[in-house]
């Protein structure tokens, strides 16, 4: 009786476990919305020595230039106007207060030599902008652009900073002798009636408004931050922190019914040289070039995103990176998916982008498919699994994958390769004469399709 052999397919996978598939074996390889509060604010950059007009938002703390930077930005204090345009207070006398038209363009209206040296102004109710001087009130009438003196403050009262509205009433800053602040309560109609309240918190870029439905003061601390006073409590608590280089001198609320103005924005996430479409296996690392023509302000980062929609790259970003590479995450990506990659550019936030940012940029878009690995099955095509010295058996081949594959497999007998145009195939193994009786392994070694190659 002839000595056979028993046929089994195996399979050994490239991590360590060794598994043997008696006949058949598969083959795989793994290796909450807020409404805007938006205030303006006339701030000196430290880093650039320019004044610039910007618009912060309250509620995110978000915040943007509004015009280029100009020399007519008040340097004091800055009140916007129902008409979009601005009264920029300079606390000198020599053009001491400036008209500048509404955002962007900032031209120069009107300005004025004034005697007094004003330090604030307030937009009243009735249309005027009551002003804080050194000695005395004073208002200006839009409407046509003049300038009224109002008399005096009260002997005991030293300068005069800031104005705002609180529960309608007019109240002001002021400095004793000593530097001290205070507030006080203004008489429009008789300034030298005006009194003192008590002391304050601060005398710097003080705005009356609404914070979380308390009625209170935003004003500037000495960390140039915006923080706001609850008279109720008497605590002043931040609001949004700014970056160190933004001294801010006014703030002004935009009047009713003024449009918001957009930002003008420098950052710049630059351009994706030219590269592409990527196809790139599951098992594989993503490269790309890096962005050029990249500007980024002071207090941007610029970082690289994957996404899956054109028409929205901020809400559907799946992955971000520091470094122009991604790596295929199964629990957030899909294969055979058109996903896009392309740099991002706005401001820090804990390490990463800000994606309220409202200056937010991003690049042109370079297009990628993950590419899944592709896998066989390998069975026994007929018979009861022996074979004797000389005989062959055929071996059914079922893949998965982007044809045409290439097929590697190792017998005791050597390796073979064998390619196939379709997703299914067979082959032949064949025992040489003289084989000694034993089982007979047939292992997949390693399978490449069109894309990605499985070991």
């Amino acid at each position: 009786m002839p000595f056979c052999l028993a046929l089994n397919v195996l399979y050994r996978p490239t991590r360590s476990v060794l598994e043997t598939l008696s006949i058949f074996s598969l083959l795989t390889c793994t290796t909450s919305a807020v409404s805007a509060q938006i205030v303006y604010a006339a701030a000196y950059d430290q880093n650039t020595g320019q004044e610039i007009l910007l618009k912060v938002n309250l509620s995110t703390c978000e915040f943007c230039a509004v015009a280029p930077p100009s020399p007519n930005i008040g340097g004091i204090d800055v009140v916007f106007l129902p008409d979009g345009s601005q009264l920029h207070i300079e606390g000198v006398t020599i053009n001491g207060l400036k008209r500048l038209s509404p955002p962007p363009v900032l031209n120069l209206l009107w300005q004025t030599n004034t005697s007094e040296t004003w330090y604030g102004g307030e937009l009243a109710s009735n249309g005027l902008v009551y002003l804080a001087g050194v000695q005395g009130l004073g208002a200006f009438n839009p409407a046509n652009n003049t300038l009224v003196y109002l008399g005096n403050w009260p002997s005991s009262f030293a300068y005069v900073d800031n104005l705002f509205y609180l529960n309608g009433i007019l109240y002001g800053t002021m400095s004793d002798i000593n530097g001290l602040p205070y507030l006080i309560q203004i008489d429009v109609n008789n300034p030298g009636q005006s009194i003192i309240v008590g002391p304050l918190f601060t005398q710097f870029a003080a705005e009356g408004g609404i914070w979380n439905g308390v009625n209170g003061v935003f004003n500037i601390d000495i960390n140039t931050d915006i923080s706001f006073y609850d008279p109720v409590t008497g605590t002043n608590s931040l609001v949004c922190d700014m970056p160190s280089n933004l001294i801010i001198v006014g703030l002004s609320f935009p009047p009713p019914g003024l449009a918001e103005y957009d930002c003008i924005c420098t950052t710049n996430a630059g351009v994706l040289p030219a590269a592409g479409p990527f196809n790139v296996c599951t098992n594989s690392t993503l490269d790309f070039p890096a962005a050029t023509q990249t500007n980024l302000d002071p207090n941007d980062v610029l970082q690289y995103v994957l996404f899956s929609n054109l028409a929205d790259t901020a809400g559907s970003i799946v992955a971000t990176s520091a470094t122009t590479s991604f790596v295929f995450d199964s629990a957030t990506m899909q294969t055979g998916i058109t996903y896009y990659i392309a740099a991002m550019a706005g401001d820090e936030l804990n390490g990463n982008v800000d994606l309220d940012d409202p200056c937010l940029d991003f690049s042109n878009a370079l297009q990628v498919v993950w590419r899944p690995l592709p896998s066989v099955l390998l069975s026994l095509s007929g018979g009861n699994g022996n074979l004797c010295p000389g005989a062959c058996s055929t071996i059914d081949v079922a893949l998965t994958g982007t044809s045409p594959f290439v097929l590697t497999y190792l017998t005791p007998f050597g390796s073979e390769t064998v390619t196939f145009a379709t997703n299914s195939g067979t082959f032949e193994v064949c025992v040489p004469l003289g084989t000694s009786t034993g089982p007979l392994e047939v292992q997949a070694t390693a399978l490449t399709d069109a894309w990605c190659t499985c070991q």
